[in-house]
């Protein structure tokens, strides 16, 4: 596969080293200059990076036009960004040939894409017939001079509107053309709306054929593509590792470059924490909400980039985890000394990795470089980091050995390769470096395995490589990224078993702090979430929430397998795309830029179909504490 070729290309630069001064062989017509390779390992990683997420959600998200044109705007969006680095770099053999197949393969994903796009403006027109002929047929059978036969009616108007597949839709139609009407103004209204909906089925149903065959052809695609990365990656042999983008310390001192990284909850949270607070009773839940508005700590570590005009950029690198659920991260040294706050540029939604950028000025010169090479089994490591100690965060670096080089783990997007350790770690280590017996960074920390002994997991320093250059992009991303957003979430609530932990990560932090507490309140009484509650009750409030807006977009029928979120209004942070629900009715999905990656913001719900339960099957909680309280109960 196209993903597995690029990922390996950008490894075999990455492992590859030498001299700065190209000797007489490395110097040979077609070879690629060294600062050439520099640049394109952090790209074919990134690269690599895109096609292994959308290659993993093609598997369940294809089924909508919103997968499919997810992963064409990905797939065509990353071949142009390549494309448009090699061509300032200068040309080789092995760039003219991967630029030649670059071009094919956007050629392929923008014809594609616009194939879909028309024929869903195409079919634009039978949408809003089929949304207006079942609008007239509500009002049909509403006020108080109802037909007697408006009951089957209004029983087949509520089974198409909580009909979540195309299936189900055609059923609940069919079942309303079976009804025996004889109020001429009724039958006029169910012909209608039966009628339109039936259009619109069989042209979907028409173009299904094509778009089913249409991953075999990306494959080919991906094959064409693979070839010519392998020819590009051969020319890069024998060149310098990617830490000469960095300004790195010869020797360098893990208690003056790895950051404690403290995280308060989002404001609003944080004062609905505080609130709990001050009105409960009992002194021990007094002291469990005034410890969660505290928020939380975890480690992180300094790297200083090479920037424009050279001129250094310090950056601290940390887990998703530790900062996700915050708006900004106070870090401090081992010494006690305060740096200041710093802002989150990104959080990598597929592997558990945060870029954070201090906003105040510091002495920081020189930070850590990666390792030469990957690490290997049996290799010594040593984990650098903040964990508890007597209620408080404390210093603590361990030496251990690599006792799997790849773990593999299967979770949220996509199964994830982990370099597997017994350095000890403990909560609060995560985000701290792990690094060879020379301090060079081979790895994040970011788990303990439970019910091991010294078993911890690290995210390969190879992926921090690829998180550093989407968050050098990041600006570019902001001005193209809020419709595959909205492309992400219609597809994956469409998918026949949406990821749970993939759609939490696309709940925004400010619409927990709006809406989170309330939606916890509802689900106070189901099973399990007192757990979670216990556990980390910022997250469980972010969990509420995603459960409440599904509840809403399913009580619609769920998105539209239609849905191109191509309606749209977008300003600098937030965005307004108006979706088609499955009963064909219309919604506004609001996005908010944060942490570097457009999230769901919230759902316009006014005049939806009364939300029917969906399902609430919660991502399964971390191992809580001793004390038990249990969420705020719902209002009456």
């Amino acid at each position: 596969m196209l993903r597995s070729a690029v990922i390996a290309a950008a490894l075999a630069m990455v492992g590859c080293h030498g001299a700065s001064a190209k000797s007489p062989a490395a110097a040979s017509a077609g070879s690629t200059p060294a600062a050439t390779c520099d640049r394109l390992a952090g790209d074919l990683v990134a690269f690599g990076e895109v096609l292994e997420t959308a290659s993993a959600n093609a598997k369940l998200r294809v089924v909508t036009y919103a997968g499919l044109l997810e992963l064409l705007l990905s797939f065509e969006s990353a071949s142009k960004e390549l494309d448009v680095e090699l061509a300032s770099l200068g040309e080789t053999a092995g760039m003219e040939k991967t630029r030649a197949s670059l071009a094919r393969s956007i050629q392929f994903a923008r014809s594609e894409r616009e194939a879909l796009e028309k024929h869903a403006k195409e079919i634009a027109p039978l949408a809003r017939e089929t949304q207006q002929a079942w609008v007239a047929l509500r009002a049909a059978c509403e006020g108080p001079r109802r037909a007697p036969e408006c009951s089957g009616v209004r029983d087949a108007i509520g089974k198409y509107d909580g009909a979540d597949t195309s299936e189900a839709h055609e059923k609940a139609v069919a079942a309303l053309g079976a009804l025996k009407i004889t109020t001429p103004a009724l039958v006029k209204a169910r012909d209608r709306a039966t009628k339109a909906s039936k259009a619109a089925s069989v042209a979907i149903a028409a173009r299904r054929e094509t778009t089913n065959a249409m991953p075999q052809r990306w494959a080919e695609v991906q094959k064409d593509l693979a070839s010519s990365v392998d020819g590009l990656v051969a020319s890069c042999k024998g060149e310098p590792h990617p830490s000469s983008q960095l300004v790195a310390a010869a020797k360098p001192d893990p208690r003056k470059l790895t950051v404690l990284v403290h995280v308060r909850p989002p404001a609003g949270v944080e004062r609905q924490l505080l609130a709990l607070s001050a009105s409960a009773r009992d002194p021990g839940e007094k002291a469990f909400y005034r410890a969660r508005a505290e928020g939380a700590f975890g480690s992180g570590f300094f790297l200083v980039q090479k920037g424009a005009k050279n001129k250094p950029e310090v950056l601290v690198v940390t887990n998703r985890h530790v900062v996700e659920l915050g708006d900004v991260a106070a870090l401090e040294l081992a010494d006690g000394t305060s740096l200041g706050q710093a802002e989150i540029v990104y959080a990598n939604p597929a592997h558990d990795l945060a870029v954070l950028r201090p906003t105040g000025k510091l002495t920081v010169k020189e930070g850590f470089a990666f390792a030469d090479q990957p690490v290997k089994d049996q290799q010594t490591v040593i984990a650098t980091g903040f964990p508890g100690m007597i209620g408080r965060p404390s210093y603590q670096t361990t030496k251990g050995y690599v006792s799997n080089e790849s773990f593999r783990l299967d979770e949220g997007m996509r199964p994830l390769t982990y370099v597997q350790h017994t350095a000890p770690i403990d909560p609060g280590s995560s985000g701290g470096p792990l690094t060879d017996e020379a301090g060079h960074i081979v790895g994040v920390n970011t788990l303990k395995v439970s019910g091991r002994e010294n078993v911890g997991l690290a995210v390969p320093s190879k992926y921090v490589l690829s998180t550093l250059q989407v968050a050098s992009s990041i600006e570019a991303h902001h001005a193209k990224g809020a419709r595959l957003a909205c492309l992400g979430f219609v597809a994956e609530l469409g998918a026949a078993e949406p990821r749970m932990l993939v759609l939490e990560q696309m709940i925004s932090n400010h619409l927990v702090a709006g809406d989170g507490l309330e939606a916890a309140a509802a689900l106070s009484s189901e099973p399990g979430f007192e757990e979670l509650w216990n556990d980390d009750s910022v997250r469980a409030m972010r969990i509420a929430t995603l459960v409440k807006l599904r509840t809403l977009i399913m009580g619609g029928g769920g998105p539209s397998v239609l849905e191109t979120c191509d309606d749209a209004d977008t300003k600098a942070d937030t965005a307004k795309y108006r979706i088609r629900m499955g009963n064909f009715e219309t919604r506004e999905l609001l996005l908010r830029w944060e942490h570097g990656r457009w999230k769901i913001d919230g759902l316009d719900a006014k005049g939806a179909a009364a939300a029917r339960p969906g399902s609430k099957k919660l991502p399964a909680a971390g191992p809580g504490g001793s004390r038990k309280v249990a969420p705020p109960k719902k209002r009456p």
